[in-house]
């Protein structure tokens, strides 16, 4: 029998530590252990794998969920292209919440004003996921943005 059966185990395992390490850091913004990866430049903070459209606009909070080029994709939300005048609830599939189903009508750029200030103010049992924008001239900008999205 050997007298020190551990050893070469020990070894091995030090050695895999030590080159694992070389591979793996911690980072606390990622989580405690996070594969190294090039960092972004100082003009890349955004973490998308393309730079949504629209993201430096007025709107620039609105497309990280919705995307505001005509036939652009579904994000997390509806795209918002043609919003104004728009069915409240329009996108088929997409699970609304039961106060926005409920609404009815149309978007209009007063409706809009009234949702963005106070989501849940606006449509009691809303899952808008924002608490609202509280500058009156930042909402005018947005608005007055999502009424050049047409054709």
């Amino acid at each position: 029998m050997q007298k020190y059966p551990m050893q070469p185990i020990l070894a091995i395992t030090i050695a895999f530590l030590v080159l694992g390490g070389s591979l793996w850091v911690i980072d606390p913004t990622d989580g405690l252990f996070s594969l190294m990866a090039p960092a972004a430049s100082a003009g890349e903070e955004y973490r998308y794998a393309a730079k949504p459209v629209g993201l430096d606009g007025p709107a620039g909070q609105c497309v990280v969920c919705h995307s505001v080029e005509k036939g652009g994709p579904m994000r997390v939300a509806p795209n918002l292209w043609g919003i104004i005048g728009a069915p409240k609830a329009r996108v088929k599939g997409y699970g609304y919440s039961r106060a926005l189903l409920e609404a009815g009508g149309i978007w209009a750029e007063q409706d809009l004003n009234d949702y963005l200030t106070a989501p849940g103010k606006f449509l009691p049992g809303t899952s808008k996921t924002i608490s609202g924008v509280a500058d009156p001239e930042e909402r005018t900008q947005i608005i007055k943005f999502l009424a050049t999205l047409k054709d």
